[in-house]
């Protein structure tokens, strides 16, 4: 018997029904708040656009443009100048207290807890994009937003800010909301299995919701971080998040997704382990400078 917040009691259209609205008007909020950011800091603004940064170094904390070069061009996502895109929020805040403290205990202490790292200083890397052959993904590959790899754990990261959630698959609401998977999504076999065996969520079955495409980015990471994992390392997957969307927060019989995907993946004997962490709760523990502490503050009313 699952937990109610176990996700194989859930799917994408029940999430929205219970989200959707409120997740709008907040939405409508951290956009109005760019929009008021930019236009007191004209010299950062897209001349075309209300909420958007002139590029990827303006769009970083002051003095931290030289971070735009760990972001790989062909991984910037299309909106990542936008004020509401999570990948320049989580370049420019783990990007600066890598810089600055290269040990990641801030990390180990925003997710905790972990098992102890057994590196002075873990390797990490910003859009880890994966080998076509490690979940057999062809033409195109997962990319884990921050990744970690430490002798004793190996982290996959999924970062959010305003998103509706996890990030569907490419086969569209419509379809998706009655099991009409593509030929594509249906190859890749990793996935199915790992929503299957570890997430323990139901098989697909036409008419029904798929239950993989609401849960498809944390499939993707837990299968990642499964397969990346070496003898005697603990496969982690990691979500950080805005504790004011309502998609992650919880909205009336929703319970959020970390609260979700705790209560589907940190079984005793669960062959991944799921931690998380709110922006709000790890800011503070990040080992900022001043630029990058009101940059968080200013720009994302992060303090």
């Amino acid at each position: 018997m699952f937990a109610p917040a176990h996700l194989a009691n859930w799917s994408g259209p029940r999430i929205d029904a219970e989200c959707a609205v409120t997740h709008r008007a907040y939405r409508a909020r951290r956009t109005g708040s760019y929009q008021t950011y930019f236009a007191a800091n004209l010299e950062l603004k897209d001349e075309h656009h209300a909420y958007k940064a002139k590029d990827l170094a303006t769009a970083l904390p002051d003095g931290w443009g030289k971070l735009a070069e760990a972001l790989p061009v062909s991984e910037r996502h299309k909106e990542h100048l936008s004020g509401n895109s999570s990948q320049v929020l989580a370049l420019g805040l783990l990007g600066v207290a890598a810089q600055r403290d290269p040990s990641l205990v801030w990390l180990w202490e925003g997710l905790g807890p972990l098992p102890p790292p057994a590196a002075p200083h873990p390797r990490y890397q910003f859009e880890r994009k994966l080998d076509p052959k490690t979940l057999k993904e062809q033409p195109r590959q997962t990319s884990i937003d921050f990744f970690v790899d430490d002798p004793a754990a190996l982290l996959c990261i999924e970062a959010k800010w305003t998103e509706a959630g996890m990030g569907a698959c490419g086969c569209g609401t419509k379809a998706a909301a009655k099991g009409d998977c593509s030929e594509k999504v249906l190859s890749r076999t990793a996935y199915w299995t790992t929503a299957r065996d570890v997430l323990h969520l139901p098989e697909r079955a036409v008419g029904t919701p798929c239950p993989l495409s609401f849960t498809y980015q944390a499939v993707r990471n837990v299968a990642a971080a499964l397969k990346l994992a070496k003898p005697g390392q603990k496969p982690v997957f990691g979500l950080i998040y805005d504790a004011e969307n309502p998609y992650f927060a919880g909205c009336g019989a929703w319970p959020g997704w970390p609260a979700a995907l705790n209560a589907t993946l940190n079984d005793v004997g669960a062959p991944v382990m799921f931690a998380s962490v709110s922006w709000q709760e790890l800011v503070p523990l990040l080992p900022l400078d001043k630029a990058a502490a009101a940059w968080a503050s200013e720009k994302h009313g992060l303090d």
